[in-house]
């Protein structure tokens, strides 16, 4: 073959290769992001837009004696493969950043790694779904959702017409009984690029995506994880408040329990909405005070912030989603944005993120485990530690 034919033979392909990579982001917008950043690891956020949420002057601070907690470093736990491990092998295997054990309103273990400390900021992932639940229930509280039993057209007018919307309620979308057709990650690179959960989090006009999204299973009738239901549920409090999300968090949230360092939301743009399933960032510290807030029954003290029956809603699980998965060795179920187990029942309950980013309560020994972590995936020794210190 000579010169000028292979040169035509190359140029061909190369244009043929250009158009094909033109027509992949051309379906995909969010293409560029997706292979610049891949899996988003817990400091990813700062590449995006943020909506800061700053603190009050009433900052709330756990006391500190850590003397029994020494212990912990020579406990053994179960980590995700169901072994013993010492609980040091377990933060080593799982990278983990930052663990703390507060019991009592007293941190009795605090242990960082690597830059870490209690002023550093990370990622908590789907940590955020759990905190869109507790602003649903805000909301009911104030007035501005009526129950969780309305239609989200009633709120988003823009989604009537879309097939099997008109049935869509609250309740269904924080259950993740939503139907909508959403494929997540884990199948292959490929794949994994042109995913749904990958479309969405590298998302530049999350309202626009949304409206394109299509119903697959009737509402209500079975469970499937997804982004897009906490996703309207935050563009429903929006529209419901009006306000955008991370106000309302700070001034009826955030600043009533006293959080000590800002917080902050991703958003898709400029302007635009917060990335809640995905894109929730705050320290550790004071991600434990959500945790107390759910062990005051909805109370900081003597004050009210969020009411008990909502407490109640989201910890207890409703017969309904009993048996919707059977996550981990604890068989956790998902409601609310809240997994509780079923494996021997004891009324503990987590929030939980990519990566090993985990809010643990224990309302019997009035325990709040934080774990952050790099790859902490499906590790659950809170249990194990609630109750090595019940007994300590």
């Amino acid at each position: 073959m000579d010169n000028k034919k292979l040169k035509k033979i190359v140029a061909i392909v190369t244009t043929c290769f250009i158009i094909l990579i033109g027509i992949a982001f051309a379906i995909n917008p969010q293409l560029f992001k997706i292979i610049w950043y891949q899996k988003p690891q817990v400091d990813t956020y700062q590449s995006f837009p943020l909506r800061m949420v700053d603190i009050g002057n009433d900052v709330f601070h756990f006391k500190s004696d850590t003397t029994k907690g020494k212990t912990l470093d020579s406990l053994r736990v179960k980590n995700w493969e169901g072994a013993d491990v010492p609980f040091m092998e377990y933060c080593a295997k799982g990278d983990v950043l930052a663990f703390l054990v507060i019991r009592n309103d007293t941190i009795i273990y605090e242990k960082y790694d690597g830059n870490y400390n209690r002023a550093k900021v990370s990622n908590t992932f789907s940590i955020g779904k759990s905190i869109i639940s507790i602003l649903v229930g805000k909301a009911i509280d104030q007035g501005y959702i009526k129950s969780v039993d309305q239609k989200i057209i009633e709120f988003l007018p823009e989604l009537n017409g879309v097939a099997g919307f008109e049935e869509l309620t609250i309740y269904d979308l924080l259950n993740m009984k939503s139907g909508l057709k959403f494929n997540r990650v884990g199948d292959g690179l490929i794949s994994d690029m042109f995913s749904d959960e990958a479309r969405f989090y590298y998302s530049n006009d999350l309202k626009r995506d949304l409206l394109n999204v299509k119903i697959e299973t009737e509402p209500g009738s079975r469970w499937k994880y997804s982004n897009l239901d906490p996703l309207i549920l935050t563009w429903l409090l929006e529209k419901a408040t009006g306000q955008k999300v991370s106000e309302y968090f700070e001034k009826e949230i955030w600043i009533p329990i006293g959080a000590e360092y800002a917080a902050s939301w991703g958003i898709d743009r400029k302007g635009g909405l917060e990335n809640s399933p995905s894109s929730f960032q705050c320290t550790a510290i004071d991600l434990a005070k959500i945790g107390r807030l759910f062990l005051q029954n909805g109370m900081r003290d003597s004050i009210a912030i969020v009411s008990p029956d909502w407490i109640h809603q989201s910890t207890h699980i409703d017969e309904r989603n009993r048996g919707n998965t059977s996550k981990g060795l604890q068989r956790a179920t998902h409601q609310y944005y809240w997994w509780l187990p079923q494996e021997g029942f004891e009324g503990d309950f987590s929030a939980e993120g990519l990566r090993g980013q985990r809010l643990y309560v224990n309302p019997k020994e009035n325990i709040i485990i934080v774990q952050f972590a790099h790859r902490g995936y499906g590790g659950y020794p809170y249990r194990n530690i609630s109750s090595h210190f019940s007994l300590n």
